[in-house]
């Protein structure tokens, strides 16, 4: 029965006690008896023997109960010594984890919102389901992992939540290098589109958005289409200069490419594939920097630029 506590062994106990300890009186009346003593000195000599007997049995029992306390207590302890430095060694590590938390400029809020989140997907859920979930925080927490360390991440091929995550949160304003190899098409494309009305609206913010078109040693600056996607950007108030790569400064030739910067701290980079065919070109890899160094060099490029490039002249 549940809660009852064994008294078997207990009962045991104490049926060997009284029978080591009328033993021990009867053996001790037998050799009394036997040498001729006086009943009433055997008696006397039993009993006092037999309870001498039980006291020693007793205090026999007590002192290995006692050694079998102290050994308990011992691994009691040491267990509980070791439960508490793994517990305050998790608690050493969560307040760290929370204090490094708290001083991010992302606060404790967004993370544990990402933890409840990712927390409340069922366990019965899908198993692609899970294994998507999964290699998405991966990817995050790869990507948090090499800005803080490396300054730059990279993503090989054509990128979209990059360009327009860091477009809509830009604060001071966006400054572009766009490349015929690498824009083409852009502008026509649902990718460039959503990109256009992104700056549109941080341009109506009165933001700052400024592109230059670094055009192909045959463009042509009054190319109808070029001109056509100038004068549309310029009327979402977006400064926009053509540069021809013959004007382009000679020290500059090497360094010109397809750049976007952010705010003067962050610049979003591509590199075209290699094709003979500028208009078949495509996006290799894509690269945040956010080095102070780079950043700083790719802002002089643009600022050198912007200086060599002209407006466009539109028809009237």
């Amino acid at each position: 029965m549940a809660g009852t506590i064994p008294t078997s062994g207990a009962q045991s106990s104490v049926t060997r006690k009284a029978l080591t300890t009328v033993g021990t009186g009867g053996l001790t009346f037998l050799v009394t008896d036997a040498l001729n003593q006086p009943q009433a000195t055997s008696i006397t000599l039993s009993i006092l023997i037999g309870a001498i007997a039980l006291m020693l049995r007793f205090q026999v029992d007590f002192e290995r109960r006692l050694a079998a306390v102290e050994q308990l207590e011992i691994q009691g302890m040491t267990e509980l010594k070791k439960l508490i430095e793994e517990t305050f060694g998790d608690i050493s590590d969560a307040t760290e984890l929370h204090r490094t938390i708290d001083a991010s400029p992302l606060g404790t809020g967004l993370v544990r919102r990402l933890a409840r989140n990712a927390a409340q997907i069922p366990g019965h859920a899908p198993p692609i389901v899970a294994h998507f979930v999964r290699s998405k925080i991966e990817e995050t927490a790869d990507l948090l992992k090499q800005i803080a360390e490396n300054g730059t991440v990279t993503y090989y091929g054509e990128d979209r939540e990059w360009l327009l995550g860091l477009t809509r949160n830009a604060a001071v304003g966006i400054d572009a290098i766009s490349m015929a190899a690498v824009d083409h098409a852009l502008w026509q494309s649902e990718i460039g589109q959503r990109y256009l009305d992104a700056q549109r609206r941080v341009a109506a913010e009165g933001k700052r958005v400024r592109r230059i078109f670094v055009l192909d040693v045959n463009g042509n600056d009054q190319d109808p289409d070029l001109l056509r996607v100038c004068a549309e950007q310029r009327r979402m108030d977006i400064e926009v200069r053509l540069l021809a790569r013959t004007d382009v400064p000679p020290p500059l030739r090497v360094q010109v490419r397809d750049l976007i910067l952010f705010d003067d701290t962050l610049a979003y980079e591509t590199t075209p594939t290699t094709t003979p065919d500028p208009k078949l070109a495509q996006i290799a890899e894509t690269r945040l920097v956010l080095t102070d160094r780079r950043v700083k060099e790719c802002a002089q490029l643009f600022r050198e630029l912007w200086d060599a490039a002209h407006e466009p002249q539109m028809n009237t």
